[in-house]
């Protein structure tokens, strides 16, 4: 295996007994989505994946959904799982790499050494007539130590003396392009229309295709076409900080590999009547 984001479904049949190999079912609704994925983990999941619950395992602190949780309550979440910093954690989700990239950037974010995507998801694993199974999975307890890199998740403060001090940052933001540019209301009820000032509008949704990443040439030509400068900061959101994570993954695999997420995104920002925006 030469590449250091993605496995295929072969790969992973090949070494789905492994010790140090890990599998996780990251899979999350999309806002206007009311699909129990837990559920349907439980009934089909490819053999010894666990469901890595990102609206449990989060701040539940804040009303806001699937905020980054604190670095222990991560740590004791993953160590119950019987995972450490040092497996291969290979991630897939049974939609459309709508929430694998936010569990990534989860585990880059505390410190895992070794992340994978399975592409394709669950449905190029079952294209390729690999078996699944069904029920709770279980492992033995591991210690997972955490090397929390907090200067890549921006808060609101953050985000708004960024604008008001003038600096280079560009903002990128992952929503549909009729949400971005306030032609639809936005799916989670109280939010305002619009966008961060001055920020740039790359849908998470024209990075994949298949539910695979586009190529790497692809992806950089994507972010030139909006005029993302590769040279300057860069902060990505989203409606709530999960599609952010396909961003930040995408500018990763062209050698971006300090852009930031606003995890709060659209969610906090959009509630917030005294906050700027544009349309």
């Amino acid at each position: 295996m030469n590449n250091e984001y993605f496995v295929t479904p072969q790969w992973l049949s090949e070494h789905l007994n492994d010790e140090n190999v890990v599998i996780i079912d990251a899979s999350a609704p999309m806002p206007t989505q009311t699909i129990d994925y837990y559920q349907k983990w439980l009934e089909n999941h490819i053999p010894g994946a666990q469901f890595f619950d990102l609206d449990k395992i989060a701040n539940l602190q804040t009303e806001l959904p699937h905020m980054l949780p604190e670095p222990e309550t991560f740590r004791q979440a993953v160590s119950a799982m019987g995972i450490s910093e040092n497996h291969l954690v290979v991630i897939y989700d049974q939609g459309n790499m709508f929430s694998a990239p936010r569990a990534w950037w989860t585990f880059k974010i505390f410190g895992a050494q070794h992340i994978r995507i399975l592409e394709g998801g669950l449905q190029g694993w079952q294209q390729a007539d690999y078996p699944t199974e069904s029920g709770e999975v279980s492992h033995q307890p591991q210690k997972f130590n955490i090397q929390f890199t907090p200067e890549y998740v921006f808060s609101q403060q953050q985000i708004l003396d960024a604008l008001q001090s003038n600096t280079p940052t560009q903002f990128i933001d992952a929503r549909a392009e009729d949400r971005f540019q306030a032609k639809v209301p936005e799916p989670r009820p109280g939010l305002r229309m619009g966008h961060i000032p001055g920020s740039k509008n790359v849908p998470w949704t024209a990075l994949i295709e298949d539910g695979r990443y586009k190529s790497p040439d692809e992806i950089e030509q994507i972010f030139k076409h909006q005029s993302v400068d590769l040279n300057r900061p860069i902060i990505t959101s989203c409606g709530s900080g999960m599609t952010a994570a396909v961003l930040v993954l995408g500018l990763d695999i062209i050698g971006y590999k300090t852009a930031g997420l606003y995890d709060g995104s659209w969610a906090e920002w959009g509630a917030d009547n005294s906050l700027p925006l544009e349309r």
